[in-house]
């Protein structure tokens, strides 16, 4: 299999979860949610956990940790370029509107928005950088993390472990 998420099934264990947390990370820290492949890496890693080759609860406790670390990087990146991200050349796209909406919902519900956008792509990269530009301390985002990063890691690789058992048994 010469994709990435193909990768995972054709290198040693203990290389898979690095690949998977690193993936995790570069999707997190450096905006590049639409190229990283997470969503597959996940369905794949819960698939090879089905089969045997890793261990489910490994997938996600080293899923879990990556999105850990990969929101407290993309929080202290927000904060450390601030006003930077809107005024840049991918900022001045966005209407002073739009970056006043996301401002207010970050201060009154950055949390709960962090916790419901880790289920949505592209958004799951943003909203840490997001509370990391409005000023936000990474205490008040990070039990948010850790209850948004256990729950996502549980749902993608279930679902690609579910989907593996059920493909096993639909097999003669």
């Amino acid at each position: 299999m010469s994709t990435f998420p193909g990768l995972l099934g054709q290198i040693p264990s203990a290389a898979a979860y690095t690949v998977l947390a690193a993936a995790i990370i570069a999707e997190s820290v450096l905006l590049v949610g639409a190229v990283i492949p997470t969503l597959a890496l996940m369905l794949t890693a819960g698939a090879l956990a089905r089969t045997g080759s890793m261990n489910l609860l490994w997938v996600i406790a080293v899923a879990a940790g990556a999105v850990m670390i990969g929101d407290a990087l993309g929080h202290r990146t927000g904060h450390l370029l601030g006003n930077r991200l809107r005024t840049g050349k991918l900022g001045r796209r966005i209407p002073a509107s739009a970056w006043q909406r996301a401002e207010t919902l970050m201060n009154k519900r950055a949390g709960q928005t962090l916790l419901i956008f880790r289920f949505v792509p592209v958004m799951r990269t943003l909203t840490p950088h997001l509370a990391g530009v409005v000023g936000l301390s990474y205490r008040h985002i990070a039990p948010y993390s850790a209850l948004a990063s256990v729950a996502w890691a549980s749902a993608e690789s279930g679902a690609g472990y579910t989907a593996a058992f059920s493909l096993q048994h639909l097999s003669p």
